[in-house]
């Protein structure tokens, strides 16, 4: 099958013409360049390693008034350059080409021959996909008859429809008929109506009466004008009984009768159109206007019967698949599917198009399988569609978006992704934007999963197969989402840093989500005393909690040495209206102050609380008269020292903490030179001592009682004390210092046998010690 389109590109430089035509050979499409000028020129075909025309040079001598513009068509580009030694012409391949001389001229010579010349007045180039066509690559010979003869026979031009010659000047009825043919294929069809009349009463006698008229009747149909069209049709069939155009003529007749309601005639056109012209494609196109006719009269078994005759005899593919979308839809009404299914597959194979012709029936067609679900088909002829539609129209957008969500539906997943990313990228701020990006995140994100390890799993998966597409970030935000609601809070800060690249402008709660985490992650650590961590997340991220979470906080700051954190959390605190919150928060602020060093606030703000506890009584803060003790112990303050002691000793009766007190207070005695402090405060501490059987101030606090007793002459009760250390573990040096502290009392008292054994034990136990020596020279004097 061979059809031709001619481009002529008349240039006017100088005296070159340059044309371009279009052809179709075997299915393959090509087309061929013509260069011509009045002096012969030459043309060189540059080749690449394999032989193959990569490049055209041709060179006039002439220089050009005007520079050629750049063309481009499906195969070559035609460039043309200027200089001081003429012009160039230079011809590049979009596939391939081939440069073919041709120095002769067949209106001018009857015969041809195979010339290789390097300069010649015409040359064509040819350029095609695969292969090259009309002339055979082995042969180099041109594929079509050529009549060779040495003598010419006389030559007699065109004929009109009566044998007559035809006369120049009826040719100009040609520029009519070929404008209105262009206007019929651009579907402007009153234009055909105004051009057919026109030059039908200027040329009555045109040979191209009948195809006016022809024309004239095709676009009465279309414009279902049918009563006109009858009055055309009668006169075509009445002037032209012979002309190949009866068939179709005879097809549009009946079809007008049928819309006019006249059936008996219509019949008539139908039967004369389906028995005379039973080979004709226009029967086959005759069959479908009377099955459309008997469908409307309410008689589809017999509309099907000539749909299904249409199909068989038609040759015309247009009219085929008329018939079998027709059919398919008849099956679809009766609940046949699967039949239909092989009506829609034939038009899918051979001719796609036609659903675009009935774009609203095929769009119902596809949804009627979609509903029924056999989502491939209705997604094929969505496709088909598709396909067909041109990108810069409306349809082209609701196509796009109506096989993306059918693909979705079917869980075709890669496909509808593809599809609903193309609409995406395509229509941004489309109609039906939104809609396709729930459906987007619907391929992947439905709800519903109740397995969390599951739907975790299925997160993971997405973000590795999709990265940093949308549907990878999705997936990384809604796992994000479902950790914060599973209280998973450290593995969501541990994908911190993948989080906060995500668009916050498409996942505007990014942020919260590591807040919300970081806040419950603090408060975790906090209640499970994890202070280092707690307090960490709360400097990292800035957390304010609310003042419930005060109290952990305070006291986590406290314990990591945070002053300055914990000073400014229990201030705003120490003004509460409740006694009991301003007394909770005053033994807090005392306690930072003291650790702070600060022993004078430390003071003031215990003095206060003191004052609150005696207003309303809380046992818990009773912490508080220690504090203030070894607050006074540091500043030196004795009078406070005695004053706060006193409550230690009533409120923490018996407590072993306070044996370190008590030893201050012996401390304070020695200085005050208070026996009487000493030897109570150290009776005190020796009793805890021995009640809990810890002995962390021996033997200080026996050698000091001990003095003190011998300082006021009670040295049998000192002699008493110093050998309660008889039974405990010191140090050789002060177990020496014992012995000779009880030969010396003994010594004083006369007993001069206890007094030597001491002395001799004071010796042994450390024979180097001061204590052995001063033992020796007691002996001395024994």
């Amino acid at each position: 099958m061979r059809y031709w389109i001619v481009l002529c590109l008349c240039i006017p430089l100088y005296a070159m013409e340059l044309s371009i035509q279009s052809g179709k050979e075997d299915g393959e499409t090509f087309s061929i360049l013509h260069l011509r000028h009045t002096s012969p020129f030459t043309c060189e075909a540059i080749t690449n390693e394999f032989g193959e025309e990569k490049r055209v040079v041709c060179r006039f001598t002439t220089p050009a008034r005007e520079t050629l513009p750049t063309i481009n068509n499906t195969y070559l580009t035609i460039t043309g350059t200027s200089s001081a030694k003429g012009y160039t012409v230079t011809i590049t391949p979009k596939a391939k080409m081939k440069l073919i001389p041709l120095p002769f001229d067949l209106t001018k010579e009857a015969q041809t021959y195979r010339s290789e010349v390097k300069s010649a007045s015409h040359w064509s180039v040819v350029g095609y996909s695969k292969k090259l066509p009309l002339i055979s690559p082995s042969a180099s010979s041109i594929n079509f008859p050529v009549k060779m003869t040495r003598d010419t026979l006389p030559y007699v031009g065109g004929l009109d429809l009566k044998g007559n010659p035809v006369k120049i000047s009826q040719a100009e009825d040609v520029a009519d008929y070929l404008q209105m043919k262009k206007a019929y294929e651009a579907k402007n069809f009153e234009k055909v109506l105004e051009l057919s009349t026109y030059t039908l009463k200027k040329y009555p006698n045109s040979i191209f009466k009948s195809e006016l008229m022809v024309y004239r009747i095709r676009a009465l149909h279309e414009k279902e004008e049918y009563e006109a069209l009858l009055d055309s049709a009668k006169r075509f069939l009445r002037d032209f009984s012979s002309d190949t155009n009866v068939a179709e003529v005879l097809a549009y007749t009946a079809n007008a009768y049928s819309k006019l309601g006249q059936s008996a005639d219509a019949d008539y056109f139908y039967d004369r159109l389906f028995k005379e012209h039973t080979d004709s494609p226009h029967a086959a196109a005759g069959m479908i206007f009377k099955a459309r006719e008997l469908e409307a009269a309410g008689s589809p078994k017999r509309a099907k019967m000539f749909y299904e005759k249409a199909l068989d005899i038609s040759l015309d593919v247009d009219v085929a698949s008329q018939a079998a979308f027709k059919l398919a839809k008849m099956e679809l009404d009766e609940g046949n599917t699967q039949i239909a299914k092989q009506h829609v597959d034939k038009i899918l194979k051979a001719n796609p198009k036609q659903f675009i012709q009935v774009r609203t029936d095929a769009m119902n067609m596809a949804d009627t399988f979609v509903y029924r679900k056999d989502h491939t088909t209705g997604i094929r002829i969505i496709e088909a569609l598709l396909n067909t539609t041109d990108p810069k129209t409306p349809e082209h957008e609701i196509l796009l978006r109506n096989l993306g969500l059918r693909l979705a539906k079917a869980q075709k997943q890669s496909e509808a992704l593809k599809r609903l990313n193309e609409y995406l990228e395509t229509y941004k701020y489309g109609d039906y934007a939104e809609e396709v990006r729930r459906a987007k995140d619907g391929l992947f994100f439905e709800e519903g999963e109740s397995n969390v390890s599951g739907e975790l799993g299925k997160y993971d998966d997405l973000i590795s197969r999709y990265g940093s597409d949308s549907v990878g970030q999705k997936a990384l935000y809604k796992k994000a989402q479902l950790l914060l609601k599973e209280k998973k809070y450290k593995e969501v800060l541990d994908m911190e840093g993948e989080l906060y690249r995500l668009d916050t402008t498409e996942y505007p709660k990014t942020n919260e989500i590591i807040s919300q985490s970081a806040i419950g992650l603090e408060k975790r650590y906090l209640k499970e005393g994890k202070c280092t961590e707690a307090m960490a997340l709360q400097k990292m991220y800035r957390i304010k909690l609310l003042p419930q979470w005060d109290g952990l906080v305070f006291e986590c700051a406290l314990k990591t040495a945070q002053y300055s954190v914990a000073k400014k959390i229990a201030e705003p605190h120490l003004k509460s209206k409740p006694i009991a919150e301003r007394q909770v928060w005053l033994s807090r602020m005392v306690k930072t102050h003291f650790a702070l060093g600060e022993y004078k606030q430390a003071l003031k703000g215990g003095d206060e609380l003191i004052t609150l506890l005696k207003v309303q009584k809380n046992p818990p803060l009773n912490d508080i008269y220690r504090t203030m003790f070894d607050a006074a112990q540091r500043v030196g303050d004795g009078e406070g020292m005695i004053r706060h002691i006193k409550a230690v000793e009533e409120v923490f009766q018996n407590d072993f903490k306070e044996i370190e007190r008590y030893t201050q207070m012996v401390a304070l005695g020695l200085k005050r030179k208070d026996e009487a402090m000493v030897q109570n405060y150290a009776r005190k501490a020796m009793a805890l001592q021995t009640r809990t059987k810890t002995y962390t101030q021996t033997p200080y606090i026996e050698f000091t009682l001990a003095q003190s007793l011998q300082n006021v002459g009670k040295d049998a009760e000192a002699l008493k004390v110093l050998k309660t250390l008889d039974s405990r573990k010191l140090t050789p040096e002060k177990r020496s210092r014992q012995q000779y502290l009880i030969g010396a009392l003994a010594q004083s008292q006369g007993q001069k046998a206890q007094a030597r054994a001491a002395f001799n034990a004071s010796i042994k136990a450390d024979k180097n010690s001061a204590w052995a020596k001063l033992a020796k020279d007691a002996l001395g004097l024994l």
